[in-house]
């Protein structure tokens, strides 16, 4: 947990670091290895195919109606009714710092997912 001099501007400003090193590092103009916790949707299923094709891939916006069909069709019954979303382990959430500014960073960083599957803007 950070000290008190923590702030909600200076999340943000780290938060617009973040991204911009997300950028550079996703578009290999850095020696760092892209980590898979921050990699892109489009890299992590490329990295499937090397292995095998996904039979299914589900948008979030469509996982709460999708994902009981697709668990239901292996004959899995144990799913909870709603899926919880959400953190609740976080210092400030997205919606505090989210404006023009972060979506346009979070946009060139994660160009190829807006690109190939189709994201749109968080706001």
């Amino acid at each position: 947990m950070p000290d008190e001099s923590y702030d909600l501007g200076t999340h943000r400003t780290a938060f617009l670091s973040f991204l911009s090193f997300l950028k550079g590092t996703l578009s290999g103009q850095t020696a760092i290895r892209i980590d898979a916790t921050w990699c892109t949707q489009a890299q992590s299923l490329q990295g499937f195919g090397e292995f095998s094709f996904p039979e299914r891939v589900i948008r979030e916006v469509d996982l709460e109606r999708e994902l009981p069909q697709l668990l239901d069709s292996i004959g899995y019954t144990g799913w909870p009714v709603a899926l919880a979303w959400g953190q609740t382990d976080i210092l400030f959430e997205l919606a505090r710092i989210y404006d023009s500014e972060i979506q346009s960073a979070a946009q060139a960083a994660y160009q190829r997912d807006y690109m190939m599957l189709g994201f749109k803007s968080w706001g």
